[in-house]
């Protein structure tokens, strides 16, 4: 059976709010799960058992302020304008997993959130804000259109995603079976990883540069060659990057920018 606990809240530009949401399995794994227009996310681990939200409303842009919806008059027929502030967003739990959701308008809401460290986190944003994650460990997936992706401490796997801004990891200890992927268009991609890390590597930067400080025994069999044969013509394409073992080999690692560098550190 499955207990949901909804809560909807109202806050206005430049206030903060705390609100503290019970889990439905305290002692188990849980998720963190937002997916915003615009807006920031931090989100820290601790050693509590509960999630703590914490909304703060941004001002509104001066783009609105003087764009055709922002200049209404003052006043009407003697009356004074009332501005109106207000944004809303909901907190919902469901069996350990706690969904933070909100449309944004004329203004933006940002989120700071305390969660169990056993938490994974799935968090997308596009515009306006930035992904800071702390000592968390379990499946995350982040993305981050216009923003960057800041991970830290962090345990267990990651996909992360920056389209136009860098993606910086540090790992304390990692899942050995799972595939990760960390990917950006305009952006460093620089993750730090266990120095006992096994991975088959795949980098790739068409106008930066891989660099690392782990040993990587090159892979001659694979060179990134792809081949097609379609329409009657048959097609040969070798693609720039690296192929390679750390540490004799493991779970497939793909680390791909288009302007940016690759840095694979030892955490050490």
């Amino acid at each position: 059976m499955f207990i949901t606990l909804v809560l909807s809240f109202t806050i206005n530009a430049q206030e903060k709010e705390t609100h503290t949401i019970p889990l439905s399995n305290p002692d188990q794994a849980g998720k963190l799960v937002w997916n915003v227009i615009d807006g920031s996310i931090t989100v820290n681990g601790y050693g509590g058992s509960e999630v703590i939200v914490t909304a703060i409303g941004r001002e509104k842009s001066s783009s609105w302020k003087k764009s055709k919806y922002g200049n209404k008059k003052s006043s009407k027929n003697g009356m004074k304008r009332i501005e109106n502030n207000s944004l809303s967003y909901r907190v919902e739990e469901i069996n350990n997993t706690v969904y933070i959701k909100y449309s944004p308008g004329k203004s933006v809401i940002d989120f700071e959130v305390k969660v169990p460290r056993n938490f994974s986190v799935d968090l997308k944003t596009v515009n306006k804000g930035s992904i800071t994650v702390d000592n968390v460990d379990g499946t995350h997936e982040v993305s981050n259109t216009n923003g960057k992706i800041t991970m830290t401490n962090v345990g267990g796997s990651v996909i992360a995603d920056a389209l136009n801004k860098d993606v910086t990891i540090g790992f304390r200890k990692i899942d050995n079976d799972a595939t990760m992927m960390f990917s950006s268009l305009n952006g460093d991609i620089d993750i730090s990883f266990p120095k006992d890390l096994k991975a088959n590597v795949m980098a790739r930067s068409d106008n930066g540069n891989v660099y690392t400080d782990f040993e990587i025994t090159m892979d001659k069999s694979k060179r990134n060659v792809k081949t097609s044969n379609k329409s009657g013509v048959y097609q040969v394409k070798r693609e720039k990057g690296i192929s390679g073992k750390i540490n004799g080999g493991g779970a497939d690692m793909t680390f791909k920018t288009l302007n940016g560098d690759i840095l694979i550190r030892s955490n050490e």
